[in-house]
């Protein structure tokens, strides 16, 4: 529904710029200037794209499934508009992919930030949706995708209730499934359950009552036997905080499954180190070769910017993996 809205929005503002030349303002936003009127409602409409891959690289690595869901937001979006323009946004927004793979540095976000609030509020909202899309891409929501987002929606200035909606509606789900999963700790359900590891246990308290009457509530209104499953999982896991903070004591877990016999594995494609870098096992070693600069490029480009540990940690990481594998392909061609 946004994206129809934010794309009406925009249809009739590409009619004033490209159109009659008339200068085009969203209430209460300053109107364009008369000098340069399309260039810059253009650089305000792609500025959407530096900041998506802001989003997709804060945590360090690009996923194919972040780039797929820009690459296809993009495409839904250059379909919509008026048609006699859709090559100039598809190229401008394309320079902007590219321009942006390298890293995103916190000065170009904010420019960006800056040129987009000039656009409609709906327009603004529609490109949070797409920063919320994409950290989810990869089913893993980091501490620092999280930040990563609340930044972003106060320089686009997008309201409390817009950035509670779009976090309902794509991290709830994969929060949900990564804390009731095998792999799901303490941090991860507190997390979920919105609670602060510094409130009382007045508060905590408080919280998990009112965290087990919604989804109490949830999984009688369910039918889908996998979202009911989740649901009793949560209220398992409310449970148990409750005990341990009443108690003092971690409640005793549930005798573990009985081991099933082992699911064989399909056979690895490519070496570890191509399977980091990307490197397409069945390309021939000159072509390997190619890969190997072009991603090398990349991954120092992104080391110029100013990284947390953990991404620079993946970036050097990469950068072995390169070098590695150049040795092999050299003594190959």
């Amino acid at each position: 529904m946004w994206v129809v809205v934010g794309i009406v929005v925009l249809f009739f503002a590409l009619s004033g710029i490209f159109g009659d030349k008339r200068p085009v303002a969203a209430p209460g936003r300053p109107a364009p200037q008369e000098g340069g009127t399309e260039e810059e409602f253009l650089a305000s409409v792609v500025a959407c794209m530096p900041i998506a891959i802001h989003c997709a690289l804060i945590d360090g690595n690009l996923d194919n499934r972040e780039l797929a869901t820009l690459r296809k937001w993009k495409g839904d979006f250059i379909g919509k508009i008026n048609a006699e323009v859709r090559p100039r946004f598809d190229g401008a927004m394309e320079a902007e992919i590219q321009r942006s793979l390298s890293g995103v540095s916190e000065e170009r976000l904010h420019q960006a930030c800056q040129a987009h609030r000039t656009l409609p509020p709906l327009f603004t909202a529609m490109t949070m949706g797409l920063c919320f899309e994409i950290v989810s891409a990869d089913q893993r929501i980091e501490a620092t995708e999280l930040a990563c987002l609340r930044k972003i929606a106060r320089l686009l200035d997008i309201s409390d209730e817009t950035f509670a909606r779009l976090e309902e509606k794509h991290l709830k789900p994969v929060q949900l499934a990564t804390a009731t999963g095998a792999t799901g700790d303490a941090a991860d359900q507190e997390r979920l359950l919105g609670i602060d590891p510094s409130w009382s246990r007045d508060q905590k308290l408080a919280q998990l009552t009112k965290e087990f009457a919604k989804y109490n509530a949830r999984m009688q209104a369910v039918t889908e036997e996998g979202q009911r499953a989740q649901c009793r999982r949560m209220l398992e896991i409310i449970a148990n905080l409750r005990e341990e903070l009443l108690t003092g004591r971690k409640p005793t877990p549930p005798p573990p499954p009985p081991p099933r016999a082992p699911t064989p594995r399909p056979a690895p494609v490519g070496s570890r180190d191509e399977l980091l870098v990307g490197v397409d096992p069945g390309l021939s070693p000159r072509q390997k070769l190619s890969v190997l600069d072009a991603e090398e490029a990349r991954w120092k480009g992104r080391m110029v910017n100013q990284l947390p540990p953990a991404a620079l940690a993946k970036c050097q990481e990469a950068l072995q993996a390169i070098r590695r594998l150049r040795n092999v392909y050299e003594s190959q061609v």
